[in-house]
This record gives C-alpha cells, sequence and structure tokens, in this order.
C-alpha cells in the first residue's frame, strides 16, 4: 500500500507545473510527478490532487496570456486604455 499526501509539497508543485505540457494528457504528468514525489522521498500526489493543480495554473497560464496580449495592444495603441476594466 502506498501512502498519498494529504498537501502537495511546494517543491512538488513547482515541479509539477513545470512538467506540465497541456499536449500531453494529464495522467501522463501525474505519473512522471510520481517518480518526481519518490526522487525527494516524499509521498506521492493524487491524481485528483494534480489535475486540479494543473487546471489552475493552465487558468492562470491563459489569463497572464490574455492581460499581456492587452497591455501589448495597448501600448502600440491598438486599444483603448479602458480595456485594462475588462481583464477580469
Amino acid at each position: 500500500m502506498y501512502s498519498a499526501a494529504p498537501r502537495l509539497e511546494r517543491d512538488l508543485v513547482e515541479i509539477i507545473i513545470r512538467l506540465d505540457d497541456p499536449s500531453v494528457p494529464i495522467a501522463e504528468t501525474y505519473r512522471r510527478s510520481r517518480k518526481h514525489a519518490a526522487d525527494l522521498d516524499i509521498p506521492r500526489p493524487s491524481y485528483e490532487c494534480v489535475r486540479q493543480l494543473l487546471h489552475d495554473a493552465r487558468r492562470q497560464r491563459a489569463r497572464r496570456k490574455e492581460a499581456r496580449a492587452t497591455l501589448i495592444d495597448i501600448v502600440v495603441y491598438h486599444r483603448p486604455v479602458d480595456d485594462l476594466t475588462r481583464l477580469d
């Protein structure tokens, strides 16, 4: 029987986010994360925890990408400054 971590170690969270490749299934990232957890000698994460973490990370990346694109458009005068308030 293996032990699953109730909370993920910060180091492992950073590794999982770096391992994430949207073109690869989350299950594969989960399998890779188990190896890293073993290397760090910490309990491995549950699949559900990894899945939620990656969905959150992907949403944050998408928001940052959208905000970056909006700011660039404002700087080069393609969009009005009022669009900054629509980034929520």
